[in-house]
């Protein structure tokens, strides 16, 4: 049987036809990705925050459309019309809708969770509003600390609230930060400054000398020591950095042409190369 060339040609010309249209099919069944100027609209998913962090964004963002609102009110519009029918704009309704409004709009990590928390304790932040907010109530100790107890008072920590390392007054011993301090996470423990370490940031650290005086410091030793000294200067090092030679009554100086060795420096003030 003899075929023809246009016949040849049939089963290509349909493979073509089908490859098209399931490439539109696909493109009609995709989803548009967004534009660049609708990103910022997409709600935020990502890892969620502690659950004081949380509330501490819901409370930093409520406080702020407090603020933006009580502006508002001296901006004319519907606030005008609020204080002439209700009385006052400062406690009305209009004005509660407003925040509620705004309310997590401008959290970035963290946003549902903020979401979450003002639609499941929305009494609470109403009784705030209207109530404890005139009593010079702080709304963070109110919401989070007393009513939720999901955070703690500055520099405490734990299901009660304890003081952390060092006290409340000077927690690390003021030279570090109480990790999980304020929250009810336990347990809690220093994250020391530059320069300080130990359970309570209470030691120098290596490369670090104790300033004398009445206040603990702890003060970097000089460049040409190596590791430990025991005072400021090059007279004080324990041992001499590379490059450096100790020279009786000069401490570590700089030496240019031998420094393959460190130098130890004994209570004699003699010589002594470290060991490798």
């Amino acid at each position: 049987m003899k075929i023809t060339r246009s016949k040849m040609y049939i089963p290509v010309i349909l493979a073509s036809i089908l490859f098209k249209c399931f490439t539109l099919l696909i493109a009609v069944e995709s989803p548009v990705p967004p534009k660049m100027e609708n990103l910022e609209k997409i709600p935020f998913k990502g890892k969620p925050v502690p659950p004081c962090r949380a509330c501490r964004n819901l409370v930093d963002s409520f406080l702020k459309a407090v603020d933006e609102t009580m502006r508002k009110s001296f901006e004319g519009g519907d606030a005008d019309w609020e204080k002439q029918k209700l009385g006052s704009y400062d406690n009305s309704e209009l004005r509660f809708i407003e925040i509620q409004e705004q309310v997590c709009s401008d959290v970035g990590l963290g946003k549902d969770q903020c979401y979450n928390l003002a639609e499941l304790h929305e009494s609470e932040l109403e009784n705030w509003f209207y109530e404890e907010r005139h009593k010079n109530m702080d709304l963070f100790e109110f919401l989070c600390i007393s009513h939720l107890k999901i955070c703690c008072p500055n520099n405490t920590y734990g299901s009660d609230c304890v003081p952390c390392p060092g006290g409340i007054e000077s927690p690390c011993g003021g030279h570090g930060k109480c990790l999980k301090g304020g929250t009810r996470e336990e347990p809690a423990s220093c994250f020391c400054d530059a320069g300080y370490t130990g359970e309570l940031c209470d030691v120098c650290a290596k490369g670090y000398y104790q300033e004398a005086g009445e206040v603990f410091s702890c003060k970097i030793c000089d460049k040409a020591c190596k590791g430990h000294c025991r005072g400021p200067g090059p007279k004080n090092c324990e041992v001499c950095s590379f490059g450096y030679h100790f020279i009786p009554d000069e401490g570590c100086v700089e030496h240019f042409n031998d420094y393959k060795n460190p130098i130890k420096i004994t209570d004699d003030a003699s010589n002594e190369t470290e060991d490798p």
